[in-house]
């Protein structure tokens, strides 16, 4: 039977993370959402995403209408409903304060797919889970990263490899050290609070400090002197400087010194020199994103895919940057997507050209070693015009930036 994974009408509330990025691909603890499940499973799921995204489900992964299958929703933050989910008869759903958590049909069905969207389970006989799904950006990261970063680190049952004489190693959890690995002079590689996984291509420059739980993707960069601990770097990142508890995802920079704390950073992102998102307020008490509580005294910045940050861009705790802006200066209000944000500067807020975003991803992409995806710039033309409406009513300008 077919295991297939669900985005429900609830996957637009984790904006700005899946503004632009299936559920199934956003980075959850210590891996994709698709590899965690995946790995629980046993099994390649199948995907089933919003309109518009069914570009990004890769071929083999579309699932095959009409036939039996286990519907999963993309949402699941853990692997403590497994069994139930594994234990569902044909035409029952589990379902948890009121969402549907998974649905097994004999036939998967268009409508009955939709109606499972839209949280209903009315075909359904009704299994109650008293489990949590994935409803906010901070579940995420840094929820998620807290929780979850070591124990899939610890699933992903690490092959130790060979110890660089460089290395200096400290701690009793698991190091993996891969045979292609560019160490460029001495490291400290800490393992006293949890595993440090290093993927093929991973060059580390000298007098790095690298603790653990921690994933460096493939062919990743960390320069010297950085300080990266309990966090997921995806591949072909470039990263310098302080981070902590904080995602990072593929082909992003964070390349010269500032600090990253407790934060969620898209793909093709670029975070200049000097740049720091707080993730504490003064008086030690609860962060707040977009008025909502989150019950975290830290919580850092939001950044959405595509989105930059120029040289000594500062970012108050619990910021949402959407997608494809450029922010300059102090930044302490959620950025619309498309917006060159200048307000402390006293330059105001502009609509970023959707073409200039486009011919910045198309410079972008050829650096890191692939071809840009006309998926990808579909989905940027899409958003742009959707959000439109939410730049003018923050009173984004449209027109050209000239800086006097």
């Amino acid at each position: 039977m077919q295991v297939v994974l669900f985005e429900d009408s609830m996957v637009p509330d984790i904006s700005p993370l899946t503004d632009l990025t299936p559920m199934q691909s956003i980075v959850v603890g210590g891996a994709k959402q698709f590899e965690r499940i995946d790995r629980w499973m046993g099994v390649r799921t199948r995907w089933l995403v919003r309109e518009g995204f069914e570009g990004k489900v890769p071929g083999d992964r579309r699932p095959d209408f009409g036939d039996p299958a286990l519907l999963i929703n993309a949402r699941l933050s853990s692997p403590e409903p497994i069994p139930k989910i594994r234990d569902l008869e044909l035409g029952e759903a589990l379902v948890s304060e009121g969402q549907v958590m998974a649905a097994r049909t004999r036939s998967l069905d268009y409508d009955d797919w939709k109606q499972l969207v839209k949280g209903d389970a009315g075909a359904f006989r009704i299994r109650p889970c008293d489990s949590h799904l994935i409803s906010s950006p901070w579940d995420v990261s840094p929820t998620a990263v807290i929780m979850r970063l070591s124990q899939d680190l610890m699933e992903l049952s690490p092959s130790p490899g060979r110890v660089p004489g460089e290395a200096r190693i400290l701690g009793k959890y698991p190091i993996s050290f891969p045979e292609e690995l560019d160490l460029l002079g001495p490291v400290t590689v800490d393992a006293r609070e949890g595993p440090v996984i290093i993927g093929e291509g991973v060059q580390i420059e000298p007098y790095a400090y690298l603790k653990g739980p921690l994933y460096l993707g493939p062919r990743t960069v960390v320069v010297t002197g950085s300080r990266v601990a309990g966090s997921y770097i995806g591949m072909q990142g470039r990263i310098g400087g302080e981070i902590t508890t904080s995602v990072i995802s593929d082909f992003s920079n964070k390349y010269h010194l500032g600090f990253l704390g407790h934060s969620y950073v898209g793909r093709w992102v670029n975070i200049g020199a000097g740049s720091i998102t707080s993730n504490l307020k003064n008086t030690y008490g609860e962060i707040k994103v977009g008025g909502s509580p989150t019950g975290l005294s830290k919580v850092g910045a939001f950044i959405g895919d595509h989105a930059k940050l120029s040289i000594g861009t500062l970012t108050y705790a619990g910021v949402r940057v959407g997608p494809a802006s450029h922010l300059h200066g102090l930044v302490h209000e959620d950025v619309p997507p498309f917006t060159i944000y200048a307000r402390s500067l006293g330059w105001g807020l502009f609509e970023l050209d959707l073409e200039s975003a486009i011919r910045t991803y198309r410079r972008m992409a050829p650096r890191r070693g692939v071809d840009p995806d006309p998926v990808e710039e579909q989905l940027l033309r899409r958003l742009f015009h959707e959000t439109e409406p939410l730049r003018r009513s923050k009173g984004v300008k449209k027109g050209r930036l000239v800086v006097r």
